[in-house]
């Protein structure tokens, strides 16, 4: 049917009239949007900004100045939190972390970032924040703060029984010194494995002084002997960043602290002064120094593990001399489990299996303890022999795990 001349002149108007209004509807929305302005990440800007402000500022008193200005403004409030560690984020801390690389600044950042270190909550902070930030971070602290470690180390003090034994809140007291020592222990722990290889070389001395007073404590001392695995995660930090000649006095006391762990698993040598935490801790030291195998320690590892080819093909009337073995025997175990992924050895006592069942309070000498026993000296003969590296990388991982907490 045609369509007469009038109707479609008139249709057109209408179409035109009504894109009309489509067009002034479409125009007021882009007016809208256009009025909108899009939210600016002021940290990614300054993270971008701040290692250009000694060209742009030029003066070193300015550069300070700015520097301080965005410390007090951006760093600050964030570590002051109630949320804090939950609420930093990594581009804050890469903010922190170029505020640090600015000459003769450090009072720009320091105190925030010393106060964020010995916050009781800084160790609920999630590891692969710390992996990626808070580790270089701690490194670049060191670089004008080596006097770090003496403080911390003034903070431990000895074991003592006055005013403990007796008295109204004897426990609770006990317990927030324990605590108090915990958190040092692990703050240490953690700058030594942050740093640089022997870079607390000179505090050596002190430390071993602090570490063999704490090793004196007792179930009923100020602070306890629930302190021990706290100084196991160290001699662990020690073992992986600094040179074993440098620890060469260490050596007869972790000996004698692992055989001491390892022996009150018998049930005849049970005692109040090692835990399970503790001895798993102790476990774990054990387990690291089998892998990094370093040679002052080889010395002495047939104490711990069978080195022979008795560890994989057993006689039926063997009886073994390692500690290791001795305990699988009275701590039998069918289990199996590997210790190596692809063409490294690595620490059998890490993962998630492992955390869950701490966090979770499972069963540690029948689900953990009793496999590494039954397979210690089979996993360390076979990587002896075959030549395998060592990961690093999986040890110092494993040590982070076991300070840090996500809550």
């Amino acid at each position: 049917m045609l369509e007469s001349p009038a109707l479609a002149a008139a249709g057109d108007k209408d179409k035109e009239r009504g894109g009309g209004k489509e067009g002034d509807g479409d125009n007021k929305g882009d007016r809208n949007s256009k009025g909108k302005t899009p939210p600016v990440d002021i940290v990614a800007v300054l993270v971008s900004t701040v290692p250009e402000l000694r060209k742009v500022l030029v003066e070193p008193d300015r550069v300070v100045a700015a520097s301080i200005a965005i410390s007090t403004n951006v760093i600050g409030p964030t570590f002051r939190s109630k949320s804090f560690p939950h609420n930093v984020t990594g581009g804050v801390l890469d903010l922190l972390y170029q505020l640090t690389r600015l000459p003769n600044n450090q009072k720009a950042w320091k105190k925030e970032l010393s106060d964020a270190f010995l916050d009781p909550k800084f160790f609920s902070s999630p590891i692969s924040l710390v992996k990626s930030n808070w580790v270089p971070l701690a490194r670049q602290f060191l670089i004008s703060e080596r006097e770090r470690m003496t403080e911390l180390l003034g903070r431990i003090t000895p074991p003592t029984t006055a005013g403990v034994l007796f008295g109204v809140g004897a426990t609770s007291a006990r317990q927030e010194t324990d605590k108090k020592t915990q958190l040092n222990l692990r703050r240490i722990a953690f700058l030594i494995l942050a740093a640089e290889t022997d870079t607390f070389v000179v505090s050596l001395p002190e430390l071993e002084e602090k570490l063999v007073e704490l090793l004196s404590a007792t179930a009923v001392t100020s602070p306890s002997s629930a302190t021990r695995g706290d100084i196991y995660l160290v001699f662990r930090a020690l073992a992986l960043r600094t040179s074993p000649v440098h620890i060469s006095s260490l050596w007869p006391l972790i000996n004698t602290e692992l055989q001491s762990a390892l022996s009150s698993l018998f049930p005849e040598e049970e005692s109040d002064i090692h835990t399970d935490s503790s001895i798993l801790q102790a476990c774990k030291l054990l387990d690291t120094l089998l892998v990094i195998a370093p040679d002052e320690f080889q010395l002495h590892e047939w104490l711990f593990v069978t080195d022979t080819i008795e560890a994989v093909y057993r006689p039926n009337d063997w009886n073994p001399t390692a500690l290791v073995d001795q305990v699988a025997s009275e701590l039998p175990s069918s289990s199996s489990h590997g210790t190596m992924v692809e063409n490294r050895r690595r620490p059998w006592l890490a993962g998630d299996h492992v955390k869950e069942l701490e966090k979770n309070g499972g069963d540690i000498r029948s689900e953990l303890l009793r496999p590494f026993f039954s397979n210690l000296s089979i996993f360390v003969y076979e990587a002896t022999y075959g030549m395998k590296p060592p990961d690093m990388g999986a040890c110092e991982d494993a040590v982070l795990r076991d300070l840090f907490s996500e809550d």
